[in-house]
This record gives structure tokens, C-alpha cells and sequence, in this order.
């Protein structure tokens, strides 16, 4: 029996299944990366990122489609991870866009719904690649849009969309050389049309999928520093929805500013998500009241539950905030050492990750809530978070900019402009050009046998970056790392700064300094620790 149309409880229930589908091949997905480096991987990034949109569109268990699209759109904004997480937030986004105002979704909806998920996903993209997942889902939506013209089965349009897909993931070696060399096809396409064959199977099916019979990894979790106290100005984390008419977003922060800190208020003009940290939640749900019916309540003690530290708020007798400061600093980085340079060069908050597990959207937003400044630079660190940082500063209340480094050592380098009392868009400037200044490279391992830039790379080899390629190979990371340095030094070298990481200890790291001093005896040496996994080395030359 053909499947014309469905409503909001079963896109909860199709989406939940893409999701389950994906989880369950994401490995695989994984093992897709070009590049065989310990990273934030393609599968696990994407999982996340719909499985944070799923238990949103939970929250709001509504038949009406438009409104359950609405609230997963939202969900996979705050738990986009990485590239390819981000770029599944914006289908989501696009997809809300069509469903907007709908009760239910017919196969036209479907297809166009995909297409405006795709044109959205582009545009959140500066230089968009031809050979990736953009292509992917720009040929599977126009092929469910060319069906659902002369066929109202959605399943059946769904169906012909996914073969549609996987021709064109078939081709996408021949559109990106580095995936013929390493002969694989896209990781992201091949993500989504795992997701997209898990909707159909959701879709076609009967039983509800129960979401905690789904295996979650990469859980939040909140550490403190050993014998550190954790204190909190506002105890109470308060999340609630507003459903009226008329609703006035901006009025309804201005009511709820002064009452904490952490806040967040998204939606449209009938229903509205709040999320604010509070001494009062009873005050802040009797404020609320005066725009609307509430639901979804929810009142957490993150003493009790979260043990993580809030920025303190000095609030005047008006309850607007006090900054001691213009600008604060984000920065996105891994190991004890680096977390320490990069404060001690005045970093206010280091959100944890980078390689292995990309921090999320709500990640990077909540740090730049909580600095204490007017505004906020963040310095993602990482290629591959870089789409995340610059999604969290849309949408964050605070002025925010992106500096768009790739690694810590350019971080450390673009700092030396940092003036807390400046000209944001000057500094911004001014550290991007300083960023330009620095050479740097990375040592590590081969995670997966792989072919790049004409190397034949097998499992265990240790590998040397160079500002994000892998140029060399070799028997170990000292041999790795004096290869490396050849290829980024010249007569024009002036300093050269290893950080070392959780793998090397400080004897084999000063032993190491002495050869490079040998060998570079017109350059200044500094070698620190940097305690981060999976990774030797991170080396910069000036």
C-alpha cells in the first residue's frame, strides 16, 4: 500500500531510524576518511549530530510535521560536530523551512523539503566541493522532486532518490582526486544515504523504535581539577516552552536577563524555547507566564548533576551585565600543557577537543556565554571545527568572530595581537595576519592503511603534516619530526617551538631539542609540553 502522507510523530519515528541505521554502519563510515590521522571521524560526527536533532523532536512529540521539523532543525543546530555535522544541521534547517506550518507532508513536500535542505547546506559553505556530500544530496533531492512530480507514494520517491545517490557516490572518486587516490567515495554521502535508507525503513515499518534501545556514545562529561570546589552563581538550569501569539523574542529576553545567566531564547512568533540558568526558577516561569501557556519544563540542580563551573555576572541595579572586559577569548584545544599555554596567553575558555572528538555547536556557544566580555574571538584550532565555531557565533547573543585557525601553534601565534581593550574587527584582522606568519606541522600516526599525495601509508607508520597534508613517512616520530622540519625551515628561520605530547616524555623531548639546535644553531629553540593525545608533535617555525 502506497504512503502519501505522514505527519509529525512519524517523522520523529523515521528520522529516529536514519539515525539507528547510521549509528550502526558509522564505523564504516569512519573508516571512509581520506586521511588515516586519529580524528573527529565523518560517521561518529554525523550520528551525533542527528541524534541530537532526534531527542529534541522528543521534546515536542506534536503530529503537526512542521512543528516537530522545526524543534529537530534546532536540536542538530546545538549538536552539529564538526564539518560534516554541520553541514547535516543545515539539510535539517533547510528541510524545517518547507515543512514550516504543515500538519502533514505529502512526496512533493518530501522532495522539496530535501531540495531546500541541500541549497541551505550550500550556502553555509564558502568554497562548496563538487565530489562530497553537497553532491550527494543536491542529486538525491532533484531525483525524489523529478518523481514525486508523477508518483504521491513518498516511499516509493524515497526509494528512487537513494539509488539516485548512490550512482553519484559511485562518481565521486572522479571528482575529487584525493578520494581516487585513496580509493574510497565521500564519507559524508555516504553517511547520509545510510541515514536516508534507515528514514525509508522508518517510515515503512509499524513498531515504534524506542530511542534508549539506541547505543549512545561520547556522553557530556564534567571534570573539575583534583581538590578544585566547584561553585556555581546560578544553581538551577531552567528549559521551558512558550506556545501564544504574537511572541516577541527580544521582549521576552529583556524580562528574563536579569533573573540569571546562560540564556538562550530561540522560536518564532507562537512558541518560543527558553533556556536560562537561574537562582529562581519559579521566578522565571511566573515571567514567562505572561506570554503564554508553558510546557515542557524542566529544572535541573547542576550542582548535583553537571559539576561544571559558570562564569560569575556582576549585574547592575538596572540587571543589565558588567564585563570587566571588550573582548574575551575562546579557544578550542586538547592536552594539560596546551590548555595551560593557551590560557596563560589569555585564553578565557578552552573548550576540550579537537582531534578525536570535535566539540559541538552548544559546546562553543556555551563557552562564549560564559566569558566575561563584551564580545568574543574564538579560535577553533582544528579544520574540522571551524564550520561549528562559525555556526555558534550566529546565533550566540554576543558579538562573536572567527579566527580561522587550523592548529594551536597558529593560535599561539595570532595571540601576540590580542588586546582585551581594542578594536574587534582591527584585531580580528591584524591576528589573522599574523597566523599567515607561521609554518606548522603535526606528528602522528597512520590509524588505517590509505594512499595520500602519492604515499602508500600502512597501519602503525608514523606520519608528518604539513599545514594539514601528509607529506611524509617514516620509522619513528624523531626521524618524522627532522624530515618535517626540513621541508618548513629556511634561511629566513627564525624561531622553532615544539610542543610535545602525552606519548614523549621531557628526556626524549630535550634530547630531541639538542639535534634540532645542531642542526638550526641561527634559530631560537623553545620546546614545551603540550600533553596531547594521539599526537607526538605539534611544531612551528616563524
Amino acid at each position: 500500500m502506497a504512503l502519501e502522507q505522514i505527519n509529525g510523530i512519524e517523522w520523529i519515528r523515521s528520522i529516529k531510524a536514519g539515525c539507528i541505521k547510521l549509528e550502526h554502519n558509522r564505523d564504516k563510515v569512519d573508516l571512509l576518511n581520506v586521511f588515516p590521522v586519529p580524528d573527529g571521524d565523518t560517521g561518529t560526527n554525523m550520528y551525533l549530530t542527528i541524534l541530537s536533532a532526534v531527542k529534541e523532536g522528543e521534546k515536542n512529540k506534536s503530529e503537526d510535521i512542521g512543528k516537530v521539523a522545526k524543534a529537530m532543525s534546532m536540536g542538530s543546530l546545538m549538536g552539529a560536530r564538526g564539518n560534516s555535522g554541520v553541514i547535516m544541521s543545515q539539510i535539517f534547517r533547510g528541510m524545517a523551512k518547507v515543512l514550516e506550518g504543515k500538519k502533514q507532508a505529502y512526496s512533493m513536500d518530501i522532495a522539496q523539503a530535501l531540495k531546500m535542505g541541500s541549497e541551505t547546506a550550500y550556502k553555509a559553505v564558502m568554497k562548496p566541493v563538487e565530489g562530497t556530500i553537497l553532491t550527494v544530496i543536491r542529486e538525491t533531492a532533484k531525483a525524489c522532486e523529478e518523481e514525486a512530480a508523477k508518483n504521491s507514494d513518498i516511499i516509493a520517491c524515497l526509494f528512487v532518490a537513494i539509488e539516485k545517490g548512490y550512482e553519484t557516490l559511485e562518481k565521486t572518486p572522479r571528482m575529487l582526486s584525493v578520494l581516487r587516490e585513496a580509493g574510497v567515495v565521500d564519507a559524508g554521502g555516504q553517511g547520509l544515504l545510510y541515514f536516508l535508507e534507515g528514514l525509508v525503513e522508518g517510515l515503512a515499518g509499524e513498531k515504534e523504535i524506542e530511542l534508549e534501545t539506541y547505543r549512545e556514545v561520547a556522553a557530556p562529561s564534567f571534570r573539575k581539577a583534583s581538590g578544585e570546589e566547584i561553585s556555581l552563581e546560578f544553581q538551577y538550569c531552567t528549559e521551558l516552552l512558550i506556545k501564544g501569539e504574537n511572541l516577541d523574542i527580544e521582549d521576552i529576553k529583556d524580562h528574563l536577563e536579569p533573573l540569571g545567566d546562560s540564556m538562550l531564547v530561540v522560536g518564532d512568533e507562537e512558541m518560543v524555547k527558553v533556556h536560562i540558568h537561574s537562582n529562581h526558577p519559579g521566578k522565571v516561569l511566573e515571567t514567562c507566564l505572561q506570554w503564554g501557556q508553558l510546557s515542557d519544563i524542566k529544572i535541573n540542580n547542576m550542582l548535583e548533576e553537571a559539576h561544571e563551573h559558570l562564569h560569575n555576572w556582576e549585574e547592575s541595579n538596572y540587571g543589565e551585565k558588567k564585563f570587566s572586559k571588550k573582548i574575551g577569548l575562546v579557544a578550542v584545544g586538547a592536552g594539560v600543557g596546551i590548555v595551560d599555554i593557551l590560557q596563560n596567553l589569555g585564553v578565557d575558555k578552552v573548550v576540550e577537543g579537537g582531534q578525536t572528538m570535535n566539540p559541538s555547536t552548544e559546546d562553543i556557544l556555551n563557552a562564549c556565554d560564559e566569558v566575561d566580555a563584551e564580545s568574543v574571538i574564538i579560535l577553533p584550532n582544528n579544520s574540522n571545527v571551524i564550520l561549528s565555531a562559525e555556526q555558534a557565533a550566529e546565533i550566540c547573543g554576543k558579538e562573536v568572530r572567527v579566527v580561522p585557525t587550523k592548529s594551536v601553534m597558529q593560535a599561539v601565534t595570532a595571540l601576540i595581537a590580542y588586546d582585551p581593550e581594542g578594536d574587534i574587527e582591527e584585531m580580528v584582522q591584524n591576528m589573522r595576519e599574523e597566523m599567515e606568519q607561521v609554518r606548522w606541522g603535526e606528528i602522528t600516526y597512520a590509524v588505517r592503511d590509505s594512499a595520500v599525495n602519492g604515499l602508500k601509508i600502512k597501519e602503525g607508520d608514523v606520519i608528518g603534516i604539513l599545514e594539514g597534508e601528509i607529506v611524509l613517512t617514516a620509522v619513528d616520530d624523531k626521524e618524522a619530526l627532522i624530515e618535517l622540519l626540513a621541508k618548513m625551515a629556511n634561511e629566513d628561520s627564525e624561531l622553532i617551538t615544539l610542543f610535545y605530547g602525552d606519548d614523549i616524555t621531557e628526556e626524549r623531548a630535550n634530547q630531541i631539542k639538542e639535534e634540532i639546535i645542531d642542526l638550526y644553531p641561527d634559530c631560537d629553540i623553545e620546546v614545551h609540553y603540550g600533553g596531547q593525545p594521539h599526537y607526538s608533535y605539534y611544531v612551528s617555525v616563524e
